[in-house]
């Protein structure tokens, strides 16, 4: 081959390599430029790939667009919103749930990863002591290789990835039952202080009945100024409870409106009175509906199939791989040889790694096995704990239901004819005031419990649902008073 040849071929080969080499630095993601952001900046700009700045909470309202139906103010909240609107609601514009669902497709982008075989190897020596041939000098010599994996190697790290990808499923599922049951125990903690409060404002304006009654009849000289005073002071005392219910409100309307990405101060519609809704379904039902709906239990079956995967995978990794070539030596026309012809040389060649130092592969071996172990013992662990989490549950459901049937039905009535009673007894001389306070009071108490248990069932059954990993079936026993 003519030197022409021979330098035309390099010349070629080496614009070729170059073209890839920075062809494989390049990648369609360079093109964003991040700053660093600062605690001691409170403006902490981004630069954009454009070059214009940007402030966080610019990029912030960007991101959340990306996710369909995530943008903030998206959705207004309207009063006839029941707790399962504001779960919806939670559930699409949560950053946690929009976090998980980005961890998930992260491990999705791994699978292509793994299963792909390694970049095959180019190579090229251009300069040197060349070996002379027959044929002539060698003058360029190149090769191309592929490394090919035992068969079985590639499959199996895919299915290792595959269940990282399930176990991140199950991580986002978790998060949106804990999103869900958040939602709802701040829900019915903001709906207990709304009931508590307008139960504490009726019975203030009875109080304020009451001691205009005393003053009546202080004045026409048949009671004593004692009462009221009592009644006064029982009006300063309410006042304070109705400071400390206040506080509460705001409390769970912050907690409300954190979970909906909203801001912390505002308003939430004032949820309106609800029957009580029993569950229908027994213990063993939500246990079996537990081993099998919930994303712990299933998260550590995954990590157990996937140390099974690992073992297999340490057991092949023994198993050699193979490499394959093919190699062309382009040759002058001159040589030490008169009969040098110029013919360049190609020839395919093949090899294999040595699995040799038997220890390492050994304790890959060990360390799947003990992932194994792990597992299992942790399922037994997860199990105990989630069976605990719905007994405890359902028993605090029953309970609740059980104290809010006797305040509707036996104690709330009683107390409040005893009340009526008092009144007409005080009005006619026959019952003293502190009588009528005191039945008073335990009205007011008992009023306030019924709500309390009211809501203490529904966060109990928030907390079933959560343990179960999918929701009860609800029905209503009466209508909302």
């Amino acid at each position: 081959m003519s030197h022409t040849k021979s330098h035309k071929l390099l010349s070629c080969a080496m614009l070729g390599v170059c073209s890839l080499y920075m062809a494989s630095c390049t990648s369609p993601l360079d093109g964003a430029r991040y700053s660093d952001w600062r605690d001691d900046n409170p403006a902490q700009w981004h630069i954009s790939n454009s070059g214009s700045l940007h402030s966080p909470d610019t990029l912030l309202s960007q991101a959340a667009t990306l996710d369909e139906g995530t943008a903030p103010g998206k959705h207004d909240l309207t009063a006839d919103m029941a707790a399962e609107d504001y779960v919806v609601l939670a559930l699409q514009r949560s950053p946690a749930i929009r976090a998980s669902r980005h961890a998930v497709e992260r491990l999705r982008s791994r699978l292509p990863q793994v299963t792909a075989l390694d970049d095959p190897m180019f190579q090229m020596a251009p300069f040197g002591e060349m070996a002379q041939t027959a044929s002539g000098e060698v003058t360029v010599m190149t090769g191309v290789s592929q490394r090919l994996p035992y068969p079985g190697k590639l499959a199996t790290r895919g299915r290792i990835a595959e269940q990282d990808v399930a176990m991140a499923l199950a991580d986002l599922r978790q998060t949106e039952l804990q999103v869900a049951a958040d939602t709802r125990q701040a829900y019915w903690s903001y709906y207990f202080a709304i009931r508590a409060i307008e139960t504490t404002g009726e019975s203030r304006s009875l109080l304020v009945q009451f001691k205009e009654i005393a003053e009546a009849q202080y004045r026409a000289g048949t009671r004593t100024q004692s009462d009221v005073l009592r009644a006064s002071v029982e009006l300063s005392n309410l006042d304070q409870e109705l400071i400390v219910l206040a506080q509460r409100h705001a409390t769970a309307r912050s907690m409300l409106n954190q979970l909906l990405d909203r801001p912390t101060n505002a308003a939430i519609p004032e949820p309106a009175p609800i029957a009580l809704r029993d569950i229908i379904g027994d213990l063993d039902d939500f246990l079996a509906g537990a081993a099998r709906d919930n994303p712990a239990v299933r998260k550590v079956y995954e990590r157990i199939e996937q140390a099974r995967e690992r073992q297999s995978l340490a057991r092949l990794s023994r198993r050699p791989d193979l490499t394959v070539s093919a190699n062309y030596n382009v040759v002058a026309d001159h040589g030490l040889s008169r009969a040098a012809d110029g013919e360049d040389q190609w020839w395919f060649g093949f090899g294999i790694n040595i699995p040799l130092w038997n220890a390492k592969y050994d304790a890959a071996e060990q360390e799947a096995l003990e992932s194994l172990m792990v597992g299992v013992a942790d399922l037994s662990t997860v199990r105990n704990r989630i069976a605990f989490q719905v007994n405890d549950a359902f028993l605090r459901v029953e309970a609740k239901r059980d104290l809010i049937e006797m305040f509707r039905d036996v104690i709330v009535p009683q107390a409040r004819q005893t009340v009526e009673a008092s009144a007409s007894g005080y009005r006619a001389g026959s019952v003293d005031f502190l009588t009528l306070i005191d039945n008073w009071r335990k009205l007011l108490s008992f009023d306030i419990m019924y709500h309390r248990a009211l809501a203490d069932m529904e966060q109990a059954i928030a907390d079933l649902e959560r343990a179960i990993g999918a929701d009860v079936t609800r029905q209503n026993q009466e209508q909302a008073q």
